[in-house]
């Protein structure tokens, strides 16, 4: 007979243990024997009946109490029983019933025809099932299968039949399902334990192989310190070297001529901790084949560390020493020479002699020759203190020499005296000057070209005249001047004459700066600042420092701050007056001094110095705008103090302007014009012109004729 699809074992399932569970309640059977003892037909509803096709057993299918006797139920009851799981009737043979002759022996129940509607028998079974457990049952497959292929709906996944795999792999499976926790746990312990492995391995390999010692065979200098700890290695090298580099010499034997190159001049002395940790790091670094094959060596062969590394040395002072005394020593090399000959003059202006001599370079060529090349001479000393030894023959490192090159600009700045310009101190004192000393540069290059090596050139040395060597010099020239008439009543001709005396004689000194009112200060009188205009503290102050900033135009003086007068003055142009905030500063190369006094009715400002320039100022001011004066009434009571009368004129009118002022420029030869130089704009208010008027006048007295 053909199986069908489903006909060899499948795999265990719930709703089966349930149906098997709901069984052994209706039927009162109880009680399974061990899976060992149990034969195919001893096995289960859903491993025997199930999984083998065949019909459900009747016969012995669950043994009863009593094991002498295999009672079954009547058919009455499994048909009863089987009615309610399967809806269905299972149909009995008389054949079947055992004969009193042989109980035991049965023959198998006739195996029940498949149903024409397998769908309605399963809807049966669950609704049975649903009776039984009070749950739905899930969806499963026919209990009874039939023996044609069975279709399957596409969407649904064909199972595994439980042949298609070992059974160890099925126990495994089901080990896991019921000890799941415990799997996981073993597994992660498994996990740390091989973490833990490998650090321990890795740890055994970084570890130290030697034991905290030193590879054999391994020298620091000529100490041989293989096999000891680092303690004991810097004990052996301290008792080895001592004091050594600090105390010995360095002999330095250049053909029979010793140099002695001391310890404070070398500043030698070994670092003896560095040195042992390089020993002990031999063969503890690099990859683990590197390391055994070092140390395969060092039990055969020795190994050196050079003491250099671990040398503090002076090695600029070592190369200067060497440079300076090894390049002529047992050398036929001569180097140039050169000096001074003779007495140097006095060169102050008040003790200068023009007639001293003075006095002559005199520059001796040197010629080549052999000699020892320092640097050469410098590697062997490096290599004698690696070695801890402290005498050095010198041969064979002989090279042929060029004597140094002549610098004439060096020489000249090593002799040059700059000469210096006399000034005048804070205090006005004039300081004298002092002549310069050096020598042609232009004339030495030629004698110094036409020279052979070894010969003498004699460069005689020149006085060098300053500017000014005085200071009477530097006020020898008048750089600009200017007078204002100075009219007035007696207090404003005393304040005139007051701050000219404050400006007189004031020197400047390159970058210096002048304020005028710091300079003439306080306590002047009271006085019409210009003719016509009422008294005010100190008027007549402002002529002075309109005319001091006139003369500072003409001697190119800067003008740092300057502010116009509120009404044209009658004594100066337009634009070219100042009031007392007046600023200055000397930005020319020499001192200057401010020269003014008030004379004749005139206020007069000259500033003196150096003249060094080739032109000449001259000032120049325009009017461009005017600005009527109104006329203002002023009104008084009749009979008052003042005496004014209808129609006086109190105060005459001033017209406003808007000025612009500059400077030109003349050739100082030819007196022509080179150009011109603006200066400023200057805006002037307008002053009206004020008539009195009479009010409250009384009416004229008039007398009747008598007749």
């Amino acid at each position: 007979m053909s199986q069908g699809k489903f006909s060899s074992p499948r795999p265990h399932r719930e709703e089966e243990r349930e149906i098997e569970k709901a069984y052994r309640d209706l039927t009162r059977k109880s009680g399974r024997k061990p899976r060992a003892e149990r034969t195919a037909r001893e096995l289960p509803l859903d491993e025997a009946a199930f999984s083998a096709g065949e019909a459900f057993p009747a016969e012995e299918a669950f043994p009863t109490e009593e094991p002498a006797q295999e009672a079954f139920p009547a058919e009455e009851e499994l048909n009863l029983d089987f009615d309610n799981l399967t809806g269905e009737t299972p149909t009995a043979a008389a054949d079947q019933v055992p004969s009193e002759s042989d109980p035991v022996q049965r023959k198998p129940a006739a195996r029940p025809e498949p149903s024409a509607d397998p769908a309605a028998e399963e809807r049966q079974i669950e609704d049975a099932f649903r009776k039984i457990t009070g749950k739905p049952a899930a969806p499963r497959r026919h209990i009874l299968e039939p023996e044609v292929d069975e279709v399957l709906p596409e969407d649904e996944e064909e199972p595994k039949a439980r042949g298609d795999r070992p059974q160890w792999m099925a126990e495994v499976l089901e080990f896991y399902e019921q000890n799941k926790k415990l799997v996981l746990a073993a597994l992660c312990a498994l996990a740390v334990m091989l973490i833990v492995f490998v650090i321990l391995l890795f740890v055994r390999s970084a570890g130290d192989p030697y034991h905290g010692k030193i590879l054999n065979n391994v020298y620091i200098g000529d100490v041989n310190v293989g096999g000891m700890t680092q303690k004991e290695a810097m004990e052996a090298l301290t008792e080895a070297v001592g004091d050594s580099y600090e105390t010995r010499d360095m002999v330095i034997d250049l053909a029979g001529t010793e140099l002695l190159l001391s310890p404070k001049e070398s500043g030698a002395s070994l670092n003896v901790a560095t040195a042992v940790e390089e020993a002990y790091n031999y063969g503890r670094a690099g990859t683990q084949a590197e390391r055994d094959a070092l140390y395969k060596a060092s039990k055969t062969e020795p190994h050196y560390i050079s003491l250099l590394p671990h040398l503090n040395l002076k090695t600029e002072n070592i190369k200067k020493f060497l440079s300076e005394k090894s390049g002529n020593a047992g050398s036929t090399l001569v180097q140039t020479t050169y000096g001074l000959e003779g007495t140097q003059p006095e060169l102050s202006a008040d003790k200068f002699d023009k007639n001293a001599p003075c006095q002559t370079l005199v520059i001796q060529l040197g010629k080549p020759g052999v000699g020892f090349d320092p640097d050469e001479v410098y590697n062997l000393v490096l290599d004698a203190y690696s070695q801890r030894q402290f005498r050095v023959t010198v041969e064979n490192v002989e090279i042929l020499r060029e004597p140094d090159a002549v610098d004439l600009e060096k020489i000249y700045k090593e002799f040059y005296i700059a000469p210096v310009n006399a000034t005048v101190n804070a205090n006005g004192n004039a300081v004298a000057g002092s002549y310069g000393y050096g020598f042609d540069l232009e004339e030495a290059q030629k004698l110094l070209d036409a020279a052979q090596p070894g010969d003498e050139i004699r460069i005689p040395m020149e006085y060098i005249e300053p500017d000014l060597l005085d200071a009477d010099s530097f006020f020898k020239d008048t750089l600009g001047e200017y007078q204002t008439r100075g009219d007035g009543n007696d207090n404003r001709a005393y304040n005139l004459r007051q701050a000219c005396q404050a400006l007189d004689g004031r020197v400047l000194n390159p970058g210096e700066s002048l304020s005028f009112s710091a300079v003439v200060g306080s306590g002047y009188k009271s006085a019409p600042e210009d003719t016509g205009l009422d008294d005010t503290q100190g008027g007549g102050l402002a002529q002075v420092s309109s005319t001091l900033y006139c003369a500072a135009l003409l001697s190119d003086l800067t003008v740092t701050s300057r502010s116009g007068l509120a009404q044209m003055p009658s004594y100066i142009g337009s634009g070219l007056d100042a009031d007392t905030s007046l600023r200055l500063q000397n930005n020319l190369k020499y001192p200057v001094r401010i020269n003014a006094q008030y004379s004749g009715g005139y206020v007069r400002v000259s500033i003196s110095g150096t003249e060094d320039r080739d032109y000449y100022r001259v000032l120049g001011s325009e009017i461009t705008q005017t600005i009527k004066a109104e006329t203002e009434y002023v009104k008084f009571a009749y009979g008052h103090e003042e005496g004014h009368e209808q129609g006086d004129v109190i105060r005459e009118g001033r017209d406003g302007y808007q000025t612009k002022s500059y400077t030109v420029r003349y050739n100082r030869t030819t007196n022509a014009r080179i150009g011109s130089d603006y200066v400023a704009t200057t805006t002037y208010a307008a002053l009206s012109r004020q008539i009195a008027q009479i009010v409250d006048i009384p009416p004229e007295e008039t007398t009747e004729e008598t007749t």
